[in-house]
């Protein structure tokens, strides 16, 4: 089945995220490679906002992964709006911690932690649903493919945090936003030339 005039939104969010995960995955290694000391907060606001992007493409995909399974794309979105809501909550505490009080402590409070876990396993589950919904349809497994990238990623983050502290598990941050940037990156073109082919 062919879908038609769907949202052009969904690539253009996955593009935004992707650029924003690469600023992001910069200021990282500026703050760990470089005597620069750069504060936590310039490396959190890309990052807030390309998986803030990502959220929203999950949410736009929802009319694709709906025509090839319509249960499991109900499950992503519902997943895509729990991950959106914590990270909302995890940005307004950093903002208002970093405007009102004397800046984002390190290592992390547990609370902020247990907002970013929260958000994790729920960008995995909406992701993990998205991705068995485009593997259902042959002719869009390519985007399924792309969707198990930050998939895989937030799984290993996550279960070295299980093993060693979600904070040692975070801080391969370092070494996976890179990937999960040219992952968003690739959804986005993908998206949008399958675009082109449906019309």
């Amino acid at each position: 089945m062919r879908i038609r005039n769907f949202s052009r939104w969904d690539s253009r969010f996955f593009i935004i995220a992707g650029c924003f995960m690469l600023i992001n995955t910069a200021l990282l290694w500026i703050r760990y490679d470089s005597n620069y000391q750069l504060s936590i907060l310039w490396t959190a606001i890309p990052a807030i906002i390309g998986l803030a992007s990502a959220v929203f493409g999950l949410i736009k995909l929802y009319p694709r992964a709906s025509a090839n399974a319509p249960l499991v794309a109900k499950s992503g979105a519902g997943f895509a709006l729990l991950a959106a809501t914590s990270l909302s909550l995890a940005a307004i505490w950093i903002f208002a911690v970093a405007v009102f009080d004397e800046g984002i402590p390190d290592p992390a409070p547990q609370g902020l932690l247990g907002l970013i876990a929260i958000f994790m396993i729920a960008m995995v589950l909406a992701f993990f649903s998205n991705a068995i919904a485009f593997f259902r349809h042959s002719g869009q497994r390519q985007v399924g493919y792309l969707l198990t990238v930050p998939l895989a990623m937030w799984v290993m983050m996550l279960a070295v945090g299980a093993i060693k502290g979600l904070e040692v598990g975070l801080s391969l941050d370092y070494y996976a936003n890179g990937l999960i940037a040219a992952a968003f990156l690739a959804l986005g073109f993908t998206l949008r030339i399958s675009r082109s082919a449906d019309s």
